[in-house]
This record gives structure tokens, sequence and C-alpha cells, in this order.
């Protein structure tokens, strides 16, 4: 339950009233939306679900980000057995405490995966014992920056940049600052981190 909706999961006659998806798998999961008690006649896919949640959390408006939950559920079903399980565990957290409107939070898990990333980035660029005396993120973006700027052909000066503005936003929620997080900053994070583990998986950098 959420707010004043309802889910019921069903077997499902139709696709998905929002964005068509039939059901592929036994695993896929439908549900059927009551406000209240009151049958709405909609159908939804585990996905389209999340719309609900964004609905209540952020206003009518903002159901588009529907969209954005189908698009970083249905790539995180296909990175899931190329992630370590702490680092899915802190994916699935942040999809969590997005959809429950919980920002500060969500964006912590993003910069716990983002971190993972550096680190990895980092050891294979320069090595464990150079991690090892560069313990902290920000001294770790900082030499992968300065390697992107001297290498303009390496693919990783793109994710490097994408890694700083992850790390700028999680400062923001780690420290006291009058900066309020919000469902686009989050959404933002979530839309970068896919980017980055797209990116990284599909040029072999860790």
């Amino acid at each position: 339950m959420s707010g004043k909706f309802n889910f019921i999961e069903v077997e499902p006659e139709e696709p998905c009233t929002y964005c068509g998806r039939k059901k592929l798998e036994e695993s896929d999961k439908f549900y059927k939306v009551f406000v209240g008690d009151l049958d709405t006649g909609k159908v939804v896919c585990q996905f389209c679900k999340g719309g609900f949640y964004t609905l209540i959390a952020e206003g009518r408006e903002k159901t588009y980000a529907t969209h954005l939950t189908f698009y970083i559920q249905r790539t995180l079903l296909k990175l899931g057995v190329r992630l370590p399980e702490t680092i899915r565990a802190d994916l699935d957290s942040a999809m969590e405490n997005y959809e429950n409107g919980r920002y500060p939070t969500s964006f912590r898990n993003i910069g716990l995966v983002a971190e993972w990333l550096t680190k990895r980035l980092f050891i294979k660029k320069f090595g464990k014992e150079l991690a090892k005396e560069t313990p902290r993120w920000e001294g770790r973006l900082g030499k992968l920056l300065d390697l992107s700027r001297r290498n303009k052909k390496i693919p990783e000066e793109t994710l490097v940049y994408q890694l700083y503005s992850l790390k700028w936003l999680r400062n923001r929620v780690d420290h006291p600052s009058e900066y309020e997080m919000t469902g686009e900053d989050v959404r933002l994070g979530l839309i970068s981190i896919m980017y980055l583990l797209h990116q990284i998986y599909l040029h072999n950098l860790i």
C-alpha cells in the first residue's frame, strides 16, 4: 500500500495499462490498482507500479517518472548477474527509497555505488598499492580526472565527470546543508549510475 492506492497481485489478462508490457516470464509481477477499496480497472506491471508512488510523493504532473522506473528496473535485471550482491542491494535500496520519497537516503545509496565504481576504476588504472595510499573518494577522483584530461580519447573521461557530479550531490546529503534533495536530483543520480554501469561493462573498464 502507498497512500490511498492499494495493489493486489493478479494474473494479467491484458498488458500493463501504462507501458503496454505483457507478462513474458513466470516471475513477472502484475497488480490491479485500487483507490481505497475501489477497483480502478487498471493493471500495472511491477515496473510501472512505482509511478503511483511518484504521484503521491511529487504530484500528478510527475507520473512520467513511471517510465524511468521501468528503465532502471529493466537495466538492473540485465546487469544483475554481473554486479556484486552488495552493489545490487544498494541499487535496489536506492529504488525503494526513491519510490517512497526518501530522496536523501536514496542518494546515499547511489553514492555508495559511485564510490565503488571510482575505486574499481582507480585500481585498474593505478593499482592496489596506490589505492591504499589514496583512500578518500575525492583523492581517487582527482587522480582519475587528471589522467582523463591528459588522455582525451579514453572513454573514462565522460565517466569521471559523471562521478564528480554524483559526488557533489552526495556531499549535500552527507553534510549539514540548506540544500533540499528532490525527486529530480535522485532521477538524475539513478540515470547517471545506470549509464556509468552500462559504459563500464561495455568497455570492460573494471
